[in-house]
């Protein structure tokens, strides 16, 4: 059985469907992007995913179990969620913060012990901040502190890792850094991967598939099926290029921002 299966959810609030008939699936090493104006569901699939909203209609699967039980899948979901501005004074280091990642694993009134701190150290060495560990958190820069939530998630060995916009509000080196730790990750475990962002291009080279959302609409399909001008602009309208530099597509939309 594939890993995630969306069967023509709908998911609305009050009378107005975000999310309609939208079916996906998420098989082992797949890596599949999430894509579409603000607006269009991207969060609310997330929150759908995680079982937080809950579907009008239609079913959700996370490695074989519905969202709305109570199964252990969800404890094999690495989670990284939409980047919040940190206080510099939040009492907690860099360390602090990824062994939280092991919580739901332990159970209740447990604390982490010497082999979560080790495997936590692994991480933070995995991410590229090795040394940082005892940092203050809400003092890193953007960029490493995503990094950080980054190895928060996958404590406990997820099965499928999620990131809700991992690259955005970060300067170019930043989002180059997250990039390249999502990327190494990726090829070096092949877990599956769902992530959603505003822009594709960072990514274009690992993705296998594209959920495509618009405004009423939505398109899903192998990376070839959905990188087409005509298929973008029924979603981002007639300001969408496709250039080719040095052998690599980039995706360009309106102003020149990327989609």
């Amino acid at each position: 059985m594939a890993e995630i299966i969306f069967n023509e959810v709908t998911v609305s609030y009050g009378d107005f469907p975000v999310l309609k008939d939208l079916t996906f699936v998420v098989e082992k090493e797949d890596f599949v992007i999430v894509m579409g104006p603000n607006g269009t569901g991207k969060t609310t699939l997330i929150k759908t995913l995680l079982g937080v909203k809950k579907p009008d209609k239609g079913l959700v699967y996370v490695l074989g179990c519905p969202v709305q039980k109570v199964c252990p899948h969800r404890k094999k979901i690495g989670y990284v969620p939409q980047f919040q501005s940190i206080d510099p004074d939040f009492p907690a280091t860099l360390c602090d913060v990824v062994l939280t990642g092991s919580y739901a694993n332990l159970g209740y009134l447990k604390l982490p012990g010497k082999e979560e701190k080790e495997e936590a150290l692994r991480l933070i060495e995995e991410v590229g901040l090795k040394g940082m560990e005892n940092h203050p958190f809400g003092r890193l820069s953007g960029g490493q502190q995503r990094r950080g939530l980054i190895a928060r998630a996958l404590m406990g060995s997820p099965r499928i890792l999620v990131l809700d916009e991992p690259t955005a509000g970060v300067d170019l080196a930043s989002q180059n850094q997250v990039r390249r730790t999502i990327q190494e990750i990726y090829e070096k475990t092949r877990i599956p991967v769902l992530l959603v962002t505003h822009d594709i291009n960072p990514f274009l080279s690992l993705v296998t598939k594209i959920v495509l959302l618009g405004y009423g609409k939505h398109f899903v399909g192998e990376k070839d099926e959905i990188i087409r001008e005509e298929i973008l602009r029924e979603v981002y309208g007639e300001y969408v290029k496709i250039i080719e530099v040095a052998g690599r597509k980039y995706v360009m939309t309106r102003d020149y921002h990327y989609a």
